[in-house]
């Protein structure tokens, strides 16, 4: 894959210029893309920001450079592009949990090697290293119970509904399956607080599936067909610092949309079908007072079908 080569060169680029200030748009020239896009994939691969990533790679180095030399912080500081000796032992410290005079003394240091992005597929997935950027999943035959809410901001009580005759009713809830799906859109008229339709699903097992209801709500088919299946990175915030989970959603999206592409073979398909979230809840979600502070891992499933 063209994109997974200049993504390598990128990184050699960066390399190369560690001991200096990054360009980071002449990263992204080199990875030939915008830094946009450059910062979305490198983040949704590794689960870093490039800025991390580098910072990591400079205290790498003057780990070493401390253990084995007799340089001073100062001169460390300008070789690495700190503006001063103080920001360059605040980063330090951050990293190897002790500062210079202590990494010297002891002579021990924490490494952090150069990221290689290396493709493979397996199974009906696209693997860098050990992780999956994303799978082929295929939905057939399986059977969910489903809330429904239509009303404005609709997600919260529609999860909340389903979390509470989960708790209530199952002994298994945290081990189950959950997908969520907006069936026409979140804002159907274009008014940015109108009402719209949710759909909070539980994936059930063997003879559930032969009810007519649970958990008080409606049992129907899940949603049927090819999906690629990729994590939502949570990056992305609000002014106040909270979490911006929709935008967060969407730019993920965007990522898994550009892996379809770079793939071949495949389109995306709205024909019909709807693109899916599916819910990673933890013990601590289903049980707490306040769910929405409990923090909740995504995955993006995007409709596709073969050309």
């Amino acid at each position: 894959m063209e994109w997974l080569s200049k993504m390598n060169d990128a990184l050699d680029y960066i390399e190369s210029n560690i001991t200096g200030k990054i360009d980071y748009c002449e990263v992204a020239r080199v990875a030939c893309c915008s830094l946009t896009r450059f910062q979305r994939m490198f983040t949704f691969m590794t689960d870093l920001t490039i800025g991390d990533y580098v910072r990591f790679r400079k205290m790498s180095l003057a780990g070493e450079d401390i253990k084995n030399t007799d340089i001073k912080v100062v001169d460390l500081a300008n070789k690495y592009g700190y503006e001063s000796p103080e920001a360059f032992t605040r980063a330090f410290q951050a990293f190897h949990g002790m500062p210079p005079t202590i990494v010297r003394k002891l002579g021990i240091a924490k490494k952090y090697q150069p990221i290689t992005f290396q493709i493979k597929f397996d199974g009906g997935s696209i693997m860098t290293g050990s992780k999956s950027l994303v799978r082929i999943e295929e939905l057939n035959h399986m059977k969910v119970v489903s809330f429904q809410v239509n009303c404005d901001r609709p997600e919260t009580l529609a999860w909340n509904q389903l979390r509470e005759g989960a708790v209530k009713n199952l002994n298994d809830y945290e081990a189950r399956r959950y997908i969520g799906f907006v069936p026409n859109g979140h804002h159907p008229t274009g008014e940015e607080n109108d009402f719209h339709e949710y759909k909070a699903q539980m994936v059930l097992h063997g003879e559930e599936g032969l009810n007519t209801t649970l958990l008080g709500a409606k049992v129907s088919d899940a949603p049927k067909g090819l999906f690629l299946v990729g994590d939502v990175v949570l990056n992305e915030f609000n002014e106040d610092g909270t979490l911006d989970i929709g935008l967060s959603m969407k730019k993920s999206s965007q990522t898994i949309y550009e892996c379809m592409l770079d793939m071949g073979g495949y389109d995306v398909d709205f024909d019909g079908r709807n693109y899916l979230e599916e819910h990673l809840f933890s013990k601590e979600w289903f049980l707490a007072d306040n769910p929405s502070k409990v923090p909740v891992e995504f995955k993006f499933w995007l409709p596709i079908k073969k050309k």
